[in-house]
């Protein structure tokens, strides 16, 4: 299978694969969608692409315009190609391709601050840990993590990909603002649950103290 960016400044650049590749990239018609949906969010992001594989989804964005990606992938030689692919395709442009445990990792690699809070975010997990995003499960405390103010902007939009039939039933931190059902996937747009500052002891005791208005 030939791999090719399809949009933007490096379109029709071709993406290494590695031998007996193992990755399920997003087809051509399915990252065409994708990015036609989210085009306004592109241009001057931050982006981490997580469970990259080759640096499909992170590369598209870089091409069309985002500031900055952060690939995160935990398989060696799946690794080795994804950072053969950027320093050959986007070598001006400010990366990190970050081989790390992403059951337990921070999500924001030393030396990358230029490359974070992100504010676009592709989460692709391979199919069979999907149920880890239950709350409890590793991947659902990822998600918790990626929601610190360190690692994501106020905004941040998360697409998420699951197979066709797994409902996913959001993240305390992340709400699901939409779901998109193509061919064989479900395409989850997750936004960033807003902060609720806890009141401080002055505000509580003004907000339950009698109040008379003709003081």
């Amino acid at each position: 299978m030939t791999l090719r960016i399809i949009g933007g400044e490096f379109r029709r650049r071709i993406l290494k694969i590695p031998h007996g590749n193992t990755t399920r990239p997003y087809t051509d018609r399915i990252r065409q969608i994708v990015f036609d949906r989210i085009a306004p969010l592109v241009p001057n992001a931050r982006v981490a692409d997580i469970f990259s594989g080759v640096g499909t989804m992170g590369m598209e964005s870089l091409s069309r315009g985002a500031d900055s990606c952060v690939f995160i992938e935990g398989d060696a030689a799946i690794h080795k190609s994804l950072t053969e692919n950027v320093a050959t395709i986007a070598p001006g442009k400010p990366t990190v391709c970050w081989k790390t445990n992403i059951h337990r990792t921070s999500f924001c690699p030393q030396g990358a601050d230029e490359c974070f809070p992100y504010t676009l975010l592709f989460f692709d997990p391979p199919y069979d840990q999907c149920p880890l995003l239950a709350s409890r499960e590793v991947l659902g405390k990822a998600l918790v993590r990626l929601a610190r103010p360190r690692a994501t902007s106020d905004d941040a939009t998360m697409i998420l990909r699951t197979p066709e039939h797994f409902e996913f039933s959001g993240s305390d931190p992340w709400k699901i603002a939409d779901c998109w059902r193509k061919s064989t996937m479900n395409l989850w747009v997750l936004k960033k649950r807003p902060v609720v500052d806890e009141p401080s002891t002055a505000e509580q005791h003004a907000a339950t103290s009698p109040h008379n208005d003709d003081e």
